[in-house]
Order: C-alpha cells, then structure tokens, then sequence
C-alpha cells in the first residue's frame, strides 16, 4: 500500500522481491510460524529493525545477495528462538 502511494498508481509487480523482508519483519515482530499468536505493534517493531539493517547493510557496501543472506539467517535465529 505504501509503494503504491508513493508512486500514486498501482502495478502488479510493485512489491516483488520484499517477501523476504516481510517473513521477516513479522518474524521477528514475534508472530508465529506455527500458528497461534502475533501481534501488529510487533509486526511494525520488526519491520522498523529490517529497514533499519537493510540500510546498514547497504550503507556497509554488501551486495544484495549477501543481504539476502545474512536476512535468511535472522529468520533462521527468530524461527529457532520462538521454538523454545
């Protein structure tokens, strides 16, 4: 909703590619794979820390691949992290 806000007309391809980013934004806002529970406060804090590491990262010069990576693995500690 927000990039087609920004760029004030819709288009079918306009988020492709941020789904990585949204798992795990709610991921780490706390929401559950297994089913249950989440919340949207924690949802919004997840997202507010995947913009702010995607923007060090890039900051720090990391190809988008290695960005990639580096956010499977925070997904990889949350999911490991929320089975305990």
């Amino acid at each position: 909703m927000m990039l087609a806000a920004r760029s004030t007309a819709g288009n079918p391809s306009l988020g492709a590619g941020l789904d990585l980013d949204v798992i795990a934004a709610v991921i780490i806002g706390g929401t559950s794979l297994f089913g249950g529970y989440g919340s949207i406060v924690g949802s919004v804090v997840g997202a507010i820390f995947i913009g702010i590491l995607g923007f060090g990262l890039l900051v720090m010069g990391l190809s988008t691949s290695i960005q990639e990576v580096i956010k499977g693995a925070i997904i990889i500690l949350a999911v490991s992290v929320n089975r305990r």
